[in-house]
C-alpha cells in the first residue's frame, strides 16, 4: 500500500481525497467571489434605482408651487400699479389740459375785461392813482367790469364810489379802519365771505373789489332800488340809514357822501371830448 502511493507520487497525481477537498475549496471561493460580486452590485443598483424619499418629494413639490404662485402674485401686483400709475398720469394730464384751458380763457376774458373798462372810461380816475400801475391797473379794470356785472351794477358807478371812497388806493385806510379801494370795514368782509378774515386781505384790489361790489348790490336790494339810500347806508350803516329822517340834519350830513359819488359817476359819463369843449 505504501509502494501504491509512492508509486502515485511518482506518476505527479494526487489521491482522490486531497482532490476532492482542493475541488471543494475551489468551489467555496468562487461561491464566496461570486455571492459578494452579487452583493455588490445589487447594492449599487440598489442605491441607483431606489424611489425618491415620499416627504422630500412633497416638500419639493410645495417648494415650487409656493415660488409659481407668489411669482404669479407679484406680476399681478406689478400689473395693477403699472395700470394704476397710468391712469394717474392720464388723469393729471387731464386736469393739466383744462387748467391751461381757463387759463388761456381767465386771461382772455380778463383782456377783454380791461378793454370794456377802457372803453366805457373807468380808469379815468385811476390815471391819478400812483398805486396802480401796469398789469395791476389793468386787473382792477377788469375786476370792476366783471364784479359789476355779476352783482346787476353800473361800472362806472362803482369807480364813482372807489373814487369818493379811496381815490384809487389799494392801502387807505380810514379813521375808523375801513381798508382798501371800496374802504370796506373787516366784520363787514367777514360777514360776506362767512369766514375770519385779516385785514390785511382787504387790501388786495381785486378782492376788495368783489366783496364791495356784493355788499353795494345787497344794500341796493334791501333799500328797494334806492340808489341814495343805499349808498347812505354803504358809508353810515343800514341800521343809520334806516333810522334817517328825511331833512334832518343827520340826514344832510350824511347825504353829501351819495351826492358826491352821484358827482363822480356824472363826470365819468361826461366824454374827455365835452369835458375839453367847455
Amino acid at each position: 500500500m505504501g509502494g501504491g502511493v509512492l508509486a502515485l507520487a511518482v506518476r505527479g497525481e494526487e489521491p482522490a481525497g486531497r482532490r476532492e477537498a482542493a475541488s471543494r475549496r475551489h468551489t467555496i471561493i468562487i461561491a464566496l467571489v461570486c455571492a459578494l460580486c452579487s452583493a455588490t452590485a445589487g447594492s449599487a443598483l440598489g442605491v441607483l434605482a431606489q424611489p425618491p424619499n415620499p416627504d422630500r418629494s412633497a416638500d419639493f413639490a410645495w417648494t415650487t408651487s409656493a415660488a409659481l404662485d407668489a411669482a404669479r402674485r407679484a406680476e399681478t401686483r406689478a400689473r395693477a400699479a403699472e395700470a394704476k400709475t397710468r391712469a394717474i398720469e392720464e388723469q393729471l394730464s387731464a386736469a393739466k389740459s383744462r387748467i391751461d384751458g381757463l387759463s388761456a380763457s381767465g386771461a382772455a376774458q380778463e383782456l377783454a375785461d380791461s378793454q370794456e373798462a377802457e372803453r366805457l372810461g373807468v380808469a379815468r380816475f385811476m390815471k391819478d392813482s400812483t398805486a396802480l400801475w401796469g398789469d395791476e391797473r389793468r386787473r382792477v379794470e377788469a375786476a370792476i367790469v366783471r364784479e359789476s356785472r355779476r352783482n346787476g351794477l353800473d361800472p362806472l358807478m362803482v369807480a364813482a364810489v372807489i373814487q369818493v371812497e379811496s381815490r384809487f388806493d389799494p392801502f387807505a385806510v380810514s379813521g375808523v379802519g375801513a381798508c382798501g379801494l371800496m374802504q370796506l370795514m373787516p366784520p363787514t368782509a367777514q360777514w360776506l365771505l362767512a369766514r375770519n378774515l385779516k385785514p390785511a386781505h382787504l387790501f388786495n384790489p381785486v378782492l376788495n373789489i368783489e366783496l364791495g361790489t356784493l355788499y353795494l348790490a345787497q344794500l341796493l336790494d334791501r333799500f328797494g332800488g334806492d340808489m341814495n339810500q343805499a349808498l347812505i347806508a354803504y358809508n353810515a350803516g343800514p341800521g343809520v340809514a334806516r333810522s334817517l329822517k328825511r331833512g334832518s340834519k343827520a340826514y344832510q350830513r350824511l347825504a353829501r357822501y351819495p351826492k358826491a359819488v352821484l358827482a363822480a359817476y356824472k363826470a365819468l359819463l361826461t366824454s374827455p371830448q365835452q369835458i375839453a369843449a367847455r
